[in-house]
């Protein structure tokens, strides 16, 4: 089994794509709404993305953009059918995969597991860049999603609840499998810088305690507009694209695709021993 995944990171489909994925350091920090928006940016401007909702508490993606859930994350792990398959278009050059809830979170097969996370390696032959709204539940997939993906990105909100969640979370992914830096996104927060400051304390104590860097990305300011996108299924960047959070969320976008090209082909983690 660990063979035959070492062999994954280096199949010429994974080399293709770049894969992102995004975490919610706690319930409710809006990580689909940061995922959905930055993929939609990427693909206004061009860039061949896909998004994935592998998160099993709700059909957050299905909802936003309006969409019936094309298929559960249970029968994904079946693999009756490849990921692709599942695939429809979005906005401008993006693809969707909006899927359903699962109860069975915890509970999947760790084949089923490995068989999903080589289908979304395969993702490589459909876009350039991979995002994967991951949810916030600790799990057997989001600890493999953790280990391959070349940017993990943890959206947080700047509270300190929020904080001290997220780091816990960080703490118990990187006890799964050791990374040299993961990255955060600042949803909801001011204008000001100080948001930085909570990333900076995070950033020093997971170099102390996990030998691990905490890099900001960047911050999506608060948008009383998002709920009315939400309701239009329509994309908050698109329906409010002068709000000062859109070009927020374009500039995260354009130094996610920015760093896509310096990245490495293989994952920035390896697994334990």
């Amino acid at each position: 089994m660990l063979a035959k995944r070492a062999m994954i990171g280096g199949t010429p489909a994974f080399a293709k794509a770049k894969t992102f994925v995004l975490f919610g350091g706690s319930g409710g920090v809006g990580t689909t709404t940061v995922c959905h928006n930055l993929a939609c940016a990427m693909g206004l401007a061009g860039h061949r993305v896909a998004t994935v909702d592998l998160n099993p508490s709700n059909a957050g993606l299905a909802q936003l953009t309006g969409r019936t859930p094309t298929v559960g994350i249970d029968e994904l792990l079946t693999g009756r059918l490849d990921l692709h398959e599942y695939l429809v278009p979005g906005l401008a050059a993006s693809l969707l995969l909006p899927t359903d809830e699962s109860s069975g979170a915890g509970q999947w097969p760790v084949a089923a597991v490995d068989r999903l996370i080589e289908q979304l390696m395969g993702l490589g032959r459909h876009a350039d860049i991979v995002l994967i709204d991951a949810g916030n539940e600790l799990s057997p997939l989001a600890g493999e999603l953790w280990r391959m993906a070349q940017l993990f990105l943890v959206v947080l909100n700047p509270t300190a609840d929020a904080i001290t969640a997220g780091y816990e979370r960080i703490r118990s992914l990187h006890g799964y499998s050791p990374r040299r830096v993961t990255h955060v996104v600042m949803n909801r927060a001011s204008s000001d810088s100080g948001h930085l400051d909570l990333i900076a304390g995070m950033d020093a104590t997971a170099a102390k305690f996990l030998n691990l860097a905490i890099e900001s990305v960047g911050h999506v300011e608060m948008a009383s507009e998002i709920g009315a996108a939400s309701c239009a299924a329509q994309p908050f960047i698109q329906r409010y694209a002068d709000h000062t959070a859109s070009k927020s969320i374009q500039r995260i976008a354009d130094r996610l695709v920015r760093m896509s090209l310096s990245l490495s082909q293989s994952p920035s983690s390896k697994r334990a021993a």
